[in-house]
């Protein structure tokens, strides 16, 4: 039995020799002879976001025996091959161009003089493209109106992604002219120099994400939703008031001077008893144009008592703003009901002497109702420093 299980062993130990050996056949092929060298990888690497592309960079290794660089992407099916001895500054930036509006991973690997590759360093970025861009809202109009021989446009903010901004419009002239000064995103209003009233402008901003490197301009220009607008003319409009609401010499026309900050050019309502504390209180403006000349107001601006400390003179409360064609009845007892729809219908605070408004819906109309509700002042009285009602009229053109 011993000898049985000797012979046994013996079996044993020869197979597992054999075994071995063939094993040893499987990997030796693969075993450098000494172990493998692996260079440094890069390090530093960093990408940045381009219009259709991106730049991938990365610091020159320490170590002079590493020569060259192979820049990988797209799950290696594109390469660029780096010489090291032509980057003298000890940084390498690589320009990917033609990318697609996806994400790529892209990898970098060095060489040795002896052909040693390093371990890939690895890095994703995207590029931006179209599908990028129409994803992104430009700036909407706020207002825009004439200002001495300028044009005043007021801008909604600015994403973080707004760039710049740049206009076209009429001159006085007549000619579309492109303005040379654009606005940034950290800005919300920008003049126009020399521009023509009631006529349409155009817009256009380019757009650069957090951390891109190019800024791209919208394919298209953007027409204003309205053209240019102008202030109700003081010099040729009327302005009469409810009946006995006149204190003194502040008459109502003086609303439409162009004085803003003078306490002796105002309308203040009547401080007479038996009138004072009657509302509703109306201010009734007759633009004098008329039909295919009416205006279309789309802003509104009232300037009450601007010295910081007349808080408390600010009576101006619940008010509302009517457009027409048809003349208001400033005595009307009924103004709210039998006005029709305000175009404004708000309730002002103290805290601000100037205080504007855009309605929802522009609206035409030779005549303006400035209707007071009511007061802060307990005792009734109304006092306004100057309005403004600015409008345009459609280019016939």
């Amino acid at each position: 039995m011993k000898k049985v299980y000797y012979i046994l062993t013996i079996l044993a130990l020869a197979l597992a020799a054999v075994s071995c050996a063939k094993q040893d056949t499987v990997y030796k092929e693969w075993v450098k002879e000494g172990g493998y060298i692996y260079p440094a990888k890069p390090i530093n690497v960093e990408a940045q976001r381009g219009y259709k592309r991106i730049v991938v960079q990365w610091t020159l290794p320490m170590d002079p025996s590493i020569r060259t660089a192979k820049l990988y992407w797209d799950s290696y099916t594109y390469e660029q091959e780096f010489n090291y001895a032509e980057y003298p500054g000890g940084v390498v930036r690589a320009v990917i161009d033609g990318l697609e509006d996806r994400s790529y991973t892209f990898d970098i690997v060095n060489f040795d003089e002896e052909g040693n590759r390093s371990l890939a360093a690895e890095i994703t970025a995207s590029p931006f493209a179209e599908s990028w861009l129409v994803s992104h809202a430009d700036r909407s109009i706020k207002y825009a109106e004439m200002e001495g021989t300028g044009a005043r446009i007021q801008m909604g903010k600015a994403t973080d992604e707004v760039a710049v901004t740049k206009f076209r419009y009429v001159n006085s002239s007549g000619q579309t002219v492109e303005n040379k000064v654009y606005l940034t995103s950290n800005k919300d209003e920008i003049i126009l120099p020399d521009a023509k009233k009631w006529e349409y402008f155009e817009y256009q901003s380019a757009f650069c994400p957090a951390g891109g490197i190019d800024t791209v301009w919208t394919s298209n220009w953007i027409r204003s939703p309205y053209p240019i607008a102008t202030n109700v003319d003081g010099d040729v409009a009327t302005v009469t008031v409810t009946s006995n609401q006149i204190r003194d010499n502040f008459k109502p026309e003086l609303i439409l001077d162009g004085i803003k900050d003078d306490g002796n050019s105002r309308w203040f309502s009547s401080n007479a008893s038996a009138y004072r504390g009657r509302f509703p209180k109306i201010l009734l403006i007759d633009t004098k144009l008329s039909g295919n000349n009416a205006q279309t107001f789309n802003h509104f601006v009232f300037y009450q008592d601007p010295d910081p400390d007349g808080q408390t003179r600010r009576y101006i409360r619940s008010v509302n703003i009517y457009v027409s064609d048809t003349k208001f009845n400033v005595d009307d007892a009924n103004a709210v009901s039998n006005f029709g729809d305000p175009v404004i219908s708000t309730v002002m605070t103290q805290n601000e002497p100037v205080q504007e408004f855009v309605p929802a819906s522009p609206k035409a109309g030779r005549y303006i109702a400035i209707v007071f509700r009511n007061s802060y002042n307990s005792t009734g009285f109304i006092d306004l420093w100057e309005f403004e009602a600015f409008g345009y009229v459609e280019p016939k053109d």
